[in-house]
């Protein structure tokens, strides 16, 4: 198999599932623990999420390696002060103790109407909006955001990374079509740069900086994401101290993030309203489906497209992608090959 640039296969999400799973039995990773992160993976390729999907999986297999990621994850919760929560995650899985928080915050807030979570000792949590939408299918509005893994962000106007290009997302109720804004603090994420080396694509202008500072097209050179305006670089600096100080550790530039210890690794924090709590639920979702219907009357910039509403290019790629399948770059398979092995990748490539 030869990877000509763009080149993909379209692949069912069943065998996405499979072979994620197969790579986690591998590790012994609890049942619980390996079915959210299944799930995760499976959804962010459904969303048109690729860079959060298979992609991170070769990472994750590493730290499952080295012991950063603890394959079976005793979370441990403290109340702090009624509606406010905190979690030692145990160096879980993020997706496994983002899920598990966002729950626990759901709970509280059906008590004293909004509660806040932060989450400490944990990983990569992945996309942050698949949290703030288990706030809004409970009728609450959610919040979501973490630090990263690593440092990757420069701020604007910088040239070296000393932010995390950190996932902020809003999720507000609406039926079955709730707004759910989730963005990375930079232009893209680091993973959508990756994605775009395994399709062998140069990345656009403004998305990457090289060593020494300068803007670059390879995304092999690329060493630092780029903050996509002054406000965006904000934004990420106070995902930051939300996700370190606010918790009890440090800010993200200062955190050795390769001791995988509580001081060191990945906080997030998660925080909901509980909208019954504050005014009627079917009154204020059938206002926010007036405003969803008033932005999709604008009229549009080109003719022949249409205005979108945070969260509607999601569900629409799912539809799709649950029809036609899921396109995988072959420059991806290739190196999930070179890194699982050729019996594990031929799981993605033929049924069961």
């Amino acid at each position: 198999m030869t990877a000509a640039d763009g080149a993909c296969l379209r692949v069912p999400q069943e065998r996405i599932d499979r072979f994620i799973g197969a790579i986690l039995e591998r590790h012994g990773v609890r049942a619980d623990v390996a079915g959210t992160i299944r799930s995760h993976l499976v959804q962010a390729h459904l969303w048109g999420i690729d860079s959060h999907g298979l992609q991170q999986l070769i990472g994750y297999d590493r730290s499952l390696a080295n012991g950063r990621i603890n394959p079976s994850p005793t979370l441990r919760f403290e109340a702090t002060h009624g509606c406010l929560m905190r979690v030692d995650a145990d160096r879980s899985p993020g997706q496994y103790a983002a899920g598990q928080a966002m729950q626990r915050a759901i709970e509280l807030a059906r008590i004293h109407g909004m509660a806040a979570v932060g989450v400490t000792n944990s990983n990569h949590f992945g996309m942050a909006g698949v949290y703030t939408r288990m706030a809004a299918a409970a009728g609450m509005v959610g919040f979501a955001t973490s630090d990263t893994n690593v440092v990757d962000l420069a701020p604007f106007g910088g040239t070296a990374a000393r932010l995390g290009n950190n996932p902020l997302s809003w999720a507000v109720p609406c039926g079955d079509t709730p707004v759910v804004l989730d963005m990375s603090a930079g232009t893209v994420s680091g993973g959508r740069i990756r994605h775009f080396a395994y399709l062998g694509l140069p990345i656009p202008a403004g998305w990457g900086l090289d060593a020494d500072g300068h803007d670059t097209l390879d995304p092999a050179t690329s060493a630092a994401n780029t903050a996509g305006s002054p406000k965006a670089s904000g934004l990420a600096l106070i995902a930051d101290l939300l996700c370190g100080p606010l918790l009890g550790t440090e800010a993200a530039m200062f955190k050795r993030k390769r001791v995988h210890d509580a001081a060191n690794g990945t906080g997030h924090v998660l925080w909901v309203l509980d909208v019954a709590a504050w005014t009627g639920r079917a009154d204020f979702e059938a206002r926010v489906a007036a405003a969803i219907a008033g932005l999709k009357a604008t009229p549009p910039t080109e003719a022949g497209q249409v205005v979108l509403y945070p969260g509607e290019r999601e569900n629409l790629t799912e539809r799709k992608r649950l029809r036609d399948g899921i396109p995988l770059p072959l420059g991806l398979l290739e190196a999930l090959g070179d890194h699982f092995g050729a019996d594990a990748v031929a799981l993605l490539q033929k049924d069961a």
